[in-house]
């Protein structure tokens, strides 16, 4: 089904790092066996600042490019390309190490061998570990148990490619279908009862996925099949039986030819949910260290503007409904809340709307904050406590996400960040149910690149102001 388990993913992790650090040690005895070019006194690649270079540089360019991406790993031509580019890009960071640090280098030869003999080791040991992964999967190993809902000639259909290709790491327990007429399937296909029986079959049959193929005309039944299964740990999967199916918001995967449209899938899991946050933790530290003198001398002219605290903390909706207490720098007078009923009376707000451009509860300070987006830095504290990431949906108050439609609170499926895709693409100056649509279009395209190319956007809306107040 397009996807390796994170146990696997993070043996393709440890393992592409042992083996560029063996490729490190062939080129210098390579090097040694075929003396080509001059030879110099300088540094070798086994010396353990290198080999510690080497391993985070390839450890940040692989996952960069894809390498560890469940979506590239299923074509070996996606993967090779992965970990091709992943492999070139190392090398230009680590050259650009030699160059920044002032390191006189052996023997430029040896990029030469280690490049070669890392991607050859690479490649092929990935080869092999999708031989033998394969070869498991089709002997039955760590296969997933599937419940197929509706014998209609769709799910008949679906029956007979997963059995055709057992690699894939299905196997089917049997059917469930409210046909009262039907009393068996297909040979070797089991009929084990009706829709309402769904709960005590996935018990007693220990069922990993349900896989939906009924006809177009049961959307009622689809629904309340779907909500019936909320409170079990299966997967929930759809095969769209009319095109126009696939036209809600969520992946759609091709199994064989085979749309299936994934309700229940998790978003940012795994290596990926590691990796954001090994990310979000590395660079809010840097950043706390460099902008706190900074951050002390907004919080001095806060208190000689206005009365009241610098900081400013208030209640939002974070991963998964979960509540927290955000941080920022306060731009309000003290006591600002309480002069809504007052401005709502003298039409400054109306229709619910809080944010306004001439809002006269800010500061003099507040503005130029505000203007600067200086006021979110207290935030980062947010993301080292884990509340928040450094990308990602704004988080919401409480009652503002009460008003959610129910597809809006995708939203709340990966953790809130500081920036985000829609903050790079209009800020204030949207309405929030285009901000919405930005929020779920980063959740449904996630990726280390988006992410990167969020934060380096950020940079340039904040130096320009533009729909910030």
């Amino acid at each position: 089904m397009k996807e390796f388990s994170n146990r696997f993913i993070l043996f393709l992790f440890l393992a592409d790092i042992l083996f560029t650090e063996l490729a490190l040690y062939l080129a210098e005895m390579t090097r040694g066996v075929i003396p080509v070019g001059r030879e110099s006194v300088g540094m070798s690649f086994l010396d353990l600042s290198i080999m510690l270079a080497v391993a985070l540089f390839w450890a940040f360019f692989l996952r960069l490019f894809g390498a560890y991406d469940p979506r590239r790993l299923s074509g070996f031509v996606d993967e090779g390309r992965a970990v091709l580019l992943g492999t070139m890009a190392g090398m230009l960071a680590l050259a650009s190490f030699f160059y920044l640090f002032n390191v006189e280098f052996r023997s430029r030869i040896l990029f030469t061998y280690f490049f070669a003999i890392d991607l050859a080791l690479l490649l092929n040991y990935r080869l092999a570990a999708r031989y033998i992964v394969r070869s498991l999967i089709a002997g039955g190993y760590t296969a997933r148990r599937v419940v197929l809902v509706g014998a209609t000639k769709v799910g008949r259909e679906l029956a007979y490619i997963i059995r055709s290709q057992p690699w894939c790491g299905l196997v089917v327990v049997g059917f469930v279908d409210d046909d009262p007429i039907l009393e068996e399937v297909d040979e070797g296909f089991q009929l084990l009862g009706n829709t309402n029986q769904l709960p005590h079959i996935i018990a007693s049959h220990s069922v990993d996925d349900v896989i939906v193929a009924l006809s177009s005309r049961d959307h009622e039944k689809i629904a309340e099949i779907v909500l019936s299964l909320q409170t079990h740990p299966v997967r929930v999967r759809v095969v769209p039986d009319l095109f126009e199916m696939v036209s809600v918001r969520a992946q759609v995967e091709d199994f064989w030819g085979v749309p299936l449209i994934g309700l229940r899938d998790p978003v940012i899991t795994g290596f990926d949910r590691a990796f954001k946050r090994a990310f979000d933790l590395i660079i809010s530290s840097i950043l706390l260290l460099l902008l706190g003198p900074v951050m002390l001398l907004i919080a001095q002219a806060i208190k000689l503007d206005s009365h009241g605290p610098a900081l400013f903390r208030q209640r939002r909706v974070g991963e998964n409904g979960r509540l927290f207490w955000m941080y920022k720098f306060r731009t309000m007078v003290d006591g600002a809340d309480k002069l809504i009923p007052t401005l709502e009376e003298k039409g400054v707000y109306a229709n619910g709307v809080y944010k306004v451009k001439e809002d006269p509860r800010v500061t003099r300070v507040g503005h130029v904050l505000r203007r600067m987006s200086a006021d979110e830095l207290p935030q980062l504290f947010n993301v080292l406590r884990g509340e928040m990431s450094l990308v990602g949906p704004r988080p919401e108050q409480p009652w503002i996400v009460d008003r959610y439609e129910p597809w809006q609170r995708k939203r709340l499926s990966v953790m809130p960040g500081m920036t985000g895709w829609w903050q790079v693409n209009g800020r204030s100056d949207r309405p929030m149910f285009l901000n919405t649509e930005y929020d779920l279009y980063y959740i449904q395209n996630y990726s280390p690149i988006l992410d990167l190319v969020i934060l380096w956007k950020t940079i340039w809306v904040v130096l320009k102001g533009k729909g910030a107040f």
